[in-house]
């Protein structure tokens, strides 16, 4: 609805893959059950804005992961280093 924090970020690209990542930072620094548990639930608000900006439903992703399990090789499943400087420079660590 007009008015509303997610109508405001289906408007602002930027304040939602700001938000993105902020999230995902907190829940990868999150230490207790009730904190993880917290900071999930925000990403996967900010994710399910995402997705529903792009057409993408849960049965979409819910899809790929299926596809995914049943490949037979796969990526190393390493970091990605030029991910982890975009991250750090929205969250203006460096």
């Amino acid at each position: 609805p007009a008015g509303s924090y997610t109508k405001r970020l289906f408007d602002d690209e930027q304040l939602l893959r700001d938000k993105l990542v902020e999230e995902a930072q907190e829940l990868s620094e999150a230490d207790t059950k009730e904190h993880v548990a917290e900071e999930l639930a925000d990403v996967l608000y900010f994710a399910m804005v995402r997705a529903a900006k792009a057409g993408v439903s849960i049965d979409d992703a819910v899809s790929e992961l299926d596809k995914r399990a049943r490949k037979v090789t796969r990526r190393k499943g390493d970091s990605k280093p030029e991910r982890i400087e975009a991250g750090e420079k929205i969250l203006g660590k460096k």
